[in-house]
């Protein structure tokens, strides 16, 4: 299941290697903790068949027999029906997933480090069965299949256009176009963040690891109870994002923009609706995309396609179709710009889903003098204080 290698992008070193990682390390871990390996298989299985996706869904499957080896299996029918309702809407319609729907999970067992890896691996597959999708569609086929699992919630209502579809069939917590903003804003968790000054080694490897990682931003440390999720997904973002040539990282920006407005994270958009008014130098541009959305790139004929396939990509099931992709090469863009876009998209399926479900978005503060922040600033991508990546600018 490797994306990088088998799927056709060799000009992003590592992305295979650290997706692969991360579906390991999130399905078959070597200390499950309170969620067994059975039921996190279960789950993705699930999120894959909602996306569309029966075929990776089958090879999610395939791993239980070796976890079952380690864990007598699911275990409490109660449990499951939590984990299948929190996997559903997660994977739906996280703009509308509360904190309700982790009180569920607790009041039913599971511990915070095993909330926060199930919406690891909820927003795990939401990537995965996009860049399935995205590059199946590249090579002429499907963006997805009929699923497998079937239940009461439409599979396109809450991730459609937010603004745009709010009064026919969005989530009722989706923002209005007027929530969104390039303001700088604040993430707090719903659920306890690991202690700052009480890391264990493990934790401290992932922080020192990486730039963009710090102990200060409560994100990090709520993602931190699961270090090695962490540090694979962190890798999978820097080789997607950050990477040299490709589609230009003023289009990846527009394009993480885009699926954020959809998806209804306000947090993920000011933080990359400021990236792309930066790489794009054109905040009055970045302001029409937060308020219009695909609207606002109407005459531009290579912004209209990626908005376009972008926001087909981001429903859930996927929908783009090779009429999109059509669109996308006559606007010029090459085999490896297709494929960044596929995998920007995707990745936002997870860091939305992450943003969306651990936490909520508040207003930024000024830090009140001998009062230590108790919420993060910029964790989307990157965290406030310490030293920019090369090539951000």
């Amino acid at each position: 299941m490797s994306q990088g290698t088998e799927h056709g992008a060799p000009h992003r070193p590592g992305l295979a290697e650290h997706t692969d990682a991360a579906r390991r390390v999130l399905l078959t871990p070597d200390h499950p903790g309170a969620l067994p390996p059975a039921l996190r298989i279960e789950a993705a299985a699930r999120a894959a068949d909602r996306t569309g996706q029966p075929g990776l869904a089958a090879l999610y499957r395939a791993l239980a027999p070796a976890a079952t080896q380690a864990a007598a299996g699911p275990g409490d029918p109660a449990l499951v029906t939590a984990v299948q309702d929190f996997t559903d809407a997660v994977t739906l319609d996280p703009a509308g997933t509360g904190p309700a729907a982790l009180r569920t999970l607790t009041a039913h067992g599971l511990d915070t480090p095993a909330v926060v890896a199930l919406a690891q691996i909820c927003a795990f597959v939401a990537y995965e069965a996009r860049v399935v999708s995205g590059l199946a569609v590249l090579a002429g086929g499907p963006a997805a299949e009929p699923a497998a699992v079937t239940g009461t919630r439409d599979a396109v209502t809450g991730t459609r256009d937010a603004a745009a579809t709010r009064d026919a069939d969005a989530s009722p917590s989706a923002p209005r176009a007027a929530d969104f903003t390039l303001d700088q804003l604040t993430w707090r968790p719903r659920v306890p963040a690991v202690d700052a000054d009480a890391l264990t080694d493990a934790q401290r490897a992932v922080l020192d690891a990486h730039t963009t990682l710090s102990a200060a931003s409560p994100y990090y440390r709520t993602l931190l109870h699961d270090p090695a999720a962490l540090d694979h997904r962190t890798h999978v973002y820097n080789a997607v994002m950050y990477g040299r040539g490709g589609l230009p990282r003023a289009e990846r920006e527009l394009a993480t923009l885009l699926v954020s407005r959809a998806n209804g994270c306000v947090y993920c958009a000011s933080v990359h609706g400021r990236k792309y008014a930066q790489l794009s130098r054109d905040e009055a541009a970045a302001l029409r995309v937060l308020h219009e959305g695909a609207d606002a790139l109407a005459g531009d004929a290579r912004g209209e396609a990626l908005a376009r396939f972008t926001r087909a990509q981001t429903l859930t099931p996927p929908a783009a179709t090779g009429a999109d992709v059509a669109a996308l090469r006559t606007a010029g863009l090459d085999e490896a710009e297709l494929t960044d876009l596929v995998h920007a998209v995707a990745l936002f399926g997870w860091a939305n889903r992450l943003m969306l479900v651990l936490g909520d978005v508040h207003p930024a503060r000024k830090l009140d003098a001998g009062i230590p922040r108790t919420d993060a600033r910029e964790s989307c991508s990157g965290t406030s204080g310490r030293a920019a990546r090369a090539g951000d600018a």
